[in-house]
C-alpha cells in the first residue's frame, strides 16, 4: 500500500509543482492540500464568498491561500474541500457541455470524480468533458464549467512544464451499442453501463499504455457479463453494471484469460509468469505471495464484483496486475 500510494504522489506532484499539491490516498482527510490555477490567468478555483452550500458553483480569484481554494485529489479520484467535507461535482449529474462545476456532499458518484492527464487537463469521469473556465475568461469571477476538450488554454490547469498526473495515457475507448428506440429497460441500461465504463477507463487509461477500441452490448440474455479478446463486451443483469465487473471484462479484451498466450502460463492452478508474480509480491508487500489462476482468471486482485473492491487503491492494483501479466505474455 505504501508503495503504490508513493507512486501515485510523485507522478501526481510533477504535474502540479508548486499548484495544487494531490496525495493519492484512501483518507482524504490526512491529504496535503493546494490550489488548481488556471494556466493563462493565474487564478485559482474558487468557492465564492466561501460558501458550503450544496450547488455553489466555482469561478476563479485571485490565489489567496483560502481554505475555498484549498483542494486535495484522493485516491478515488475526487477534488475535495474544506479539510474533505465537500467535493467538486457536476451540477445534476450533468452530462452536456456547460455544464455547471459546483460543490456538494461527498457521495462518491462519477460526477464527483475527476481525471488529471498529460498536458494539465482534468476531466469529468462520468461525461469526459473538461474542466474549462467559461468563454476563455481569466477574469475574477470567471465561471468553471464542464466543455468539450478541445486543448483550449482555459482547459489547462496548473504547470504543464512536465510530468503528469497519471503515469501513463492509456488510449482505450468504447462504443455503446444502442437501440434507435429504447425501451425504459434498456435506457436505464445503458446509463449504468455507461457509468460503470467511464469510471473502469478513467483507471485504464490512467495507469495502462494501451490504445484499444471496444464495443459494448447490453443483451438481456447474457446471464451476468462478459469480454472477448476481439474488444466485444457483453452486459446482461444490472448486477454486473458497475465498474468492478466493467474492470474484469476489460481485462478479457486485453488478454486475461482470451489471449492464446495465456493457458501456456497457467500450471497447477498458478501463474508461472515472472512480472506478475513480482508485481502482486510488491504490491501486497508479501515476497512469498502466490498468483493464483485458471482458464479465464487470476487472484487475487482480479476483480469482478464491486465487494472485492475494498477500496480505490484495488482497481488501480487491478490494473497493475493486467499490465503485468500482458508482459508475461509478450503484449
Amino acid at each position: 500500500m505504501a508503495k503504490l500510494r508513493s507512486v501515485l504522489v510523485a507522478a501526481a506532484t510533477a504535474l502540479f509543482g508548486t499548484g495544487l499539491l494531490v496525495t493519492a490516498v484512501a483518507e482524504p482527510a490526512s491529504a496535503a492540500v493546494g490550489a488548481i490555477r488556471g494556466a493563462p490567468s493565474g487564478r485559482c478555483v474558487d468557492v465564492p464568498s466561501a460558501s458550503k452550500a450544496n450547488g455553489t458553483q466555482v469561478k476563479l480569484y485571485d490565489c489567496n491561500g483560502g481554505s475555498n481554494q484549498q483542494w486535495n485529489l484522493t485516491s478515488g479520484r475526487q477534488l475535495r474541500v474544506y479539510a474533505g467535507t465537500k467535493c467538486l461535482e457536476a451540477a445534476g449529474n450533468g452530462t452536456s457541455a456547460g455544464t455547471q462545476v459546483v460543490i456538494g456532499d461527498c457521495a462518491g458518484g462519477a460526477n464527483q470524480q475527476w481525471n488529471v492527464i498529460s498536458g494539465g487537463t482534468i476531466t469529468n469521469a462520468l461525461s469526459g468533458l473538461c474542466l474549462d473556465a467559461n468563454g476563455g475568461g481569466t477574469a475574477n469571477g470567471t465561471a468553471i464549467i464542464l466543455w468539450s476538450c478541445n486543448g483550449g488554454a482555459n482547459q489547462r490547469w496548473n504547470s504543464t512544464t512536465g510530468g503528469a498526473g497519471c503515469p501513463a495515457s492509456g488510449g482505450i475507448t468504447y462504443t455503446l451499442n444502442r437501440a434507435s428506440a429504447p425501451t425504459a429497460d434498456q435506457t436505464d441500461s445503458y446509463n449504468r453501463i455507461t457509468e460503470a465504463m467511464n469510471l473502469a477507463l478513467t483507471v485504464y487509461n490512467c495507469y495502462l499504455n494501451v490504445s484499444k477500441a471496444l464495443s459494448v452490448h447490453y443483451v438481456p440474455s447474457v446471464p451476468t457479463a462478459d469480454g472477448n479478446y476481439n474488444g466485444t463486451i457483453r452486459f446482461g443483469a444490472k448486477s454486473t453494471m458497475v465498474q468492478a465487473t466493467a474492470m474484469h471484462e476489460i481485462a478479457h479484451t486485453l488478454g486475461v484469460g482470451t489471449y492464446s498466450g495465456w493457458a501456456p502460463r497457467v500450471s497447477g492452478g498458478r501463474w508461472t509468469g515472472g512480472n506478475a508474480i513480482n508485481q502482486l509480491r510488491t504490491l501486497d508487500g508479501n515476497p512469498s505471495a502466490v498468483l493464483y489462476g485458471d482458464g479465464a482468471h487470476f487472484w487475487p486482485h482480479g476483480l469482478n464484483q464491486a465487494s472485492e473492491a475494498t477500496s480505490a487503491d484495488e482497481y488501480i492494483r487491478n490494473v497493475r496486475m493486467v499490465a503485468a501479466l500482458r508482459q508475461d505474455m509478450g503484449l
